[in-house]
């Protein structure tokens, strides 16, 4: 099978670990940090040259964004940093993305956490940013089918984004029970595979879709 190339956007988790396990699988992996600033509509393909590419992953949530904020202490450049910003990055790289992933019949995928679905009292920044990357990926999918990409949500613990107190004291708040499953998925080894997945033939009739990769820890209604 031909190798295939995938670019990750992110600092730290999920993104680095969703980038290894990729890796794993032999995909080859280009991984760019959080420096919104310097992204143009042409930084997908300044990053990979030549090289065709078949996904690109959106896990890109600055620190503002992930740290516990109360609304009402907000200012307005504060929760533009937390909430705005991330917003206009996912759409500045989907709109980067779509040249690339045309050529290729590609995938896009943005990595989003639970509590933009279920609440996470402190988060309503964060919860908003992740939420409104997850309807980018519908709206994406149904605009840019004609082209031949399809993009999708996953949608995971937020373990997966916040340190462990938060999403400690998160897990408490919400979850109903432990995970049926008996633990939530691991990033490398569960994560990794389903975006494997969603860009391969066998699920070539899907697109548009906000999946839950928790363990059903969360199940959101």
């Amino acid at each position: 099978m031909a190798r295939r190339t995938a670019l990750i956007v992110g600092a730290g988790d999920p993104a680095t670990s969703v980038a290894a396990g990729l890796i794993a699988l032999g995909w080859t992996v280009h991984h760019l940090d959080d420096d919104a600033l310097a992204w143009t509509d042409t930084t997908v393909a300044d990053e990979v040259g030549d090289e065709p590419i078949d996904l690109v992953i959106h896990a890109r949530y600055p620190a503002a964004s992930r740290h516990r904020a109360e609304l009402t202490t907000l200012s307005a450049d504060d929760w533009h940093a937390a909430a705005d910003e991330p917003l206009e990055a996912a759409i500045r790289l989907a709109r980067g993305a779509h040249g690339p992933l045309a050529a290729t019949s590609g995938t896009l995928v943005f990595l989003v956490p639970l509590m933009a679905s279920a609440g996470g009292e402190g988060f309503a920044p964060f919860a908003t940013a992740a939420e409104g990357a997850r309807l980018l990926a519908k709206s994406l999918a149904k605009t840019w089918g004609g082209d031949g990409i399809r993009a999708h949500a996953l949608t995971l613990d937020p373990a997966a984004f916040l340190d462990p107190a938060d999403a400690a004291g998160m897990a408490e708040a919400n979850a109903l029970h432990d995970p049926p499953l008996g633990r939530v998925p691991d990033l490398h080894d569960d994560v990794a595979p389903i975006i494997d997945a969603l860009t391969r033939g066998e699920t070539a009739a899907l697109t548009g879709a906000s999946l839950v990769v928790d363990g059903g820890l969360w199940m959101p209604g």
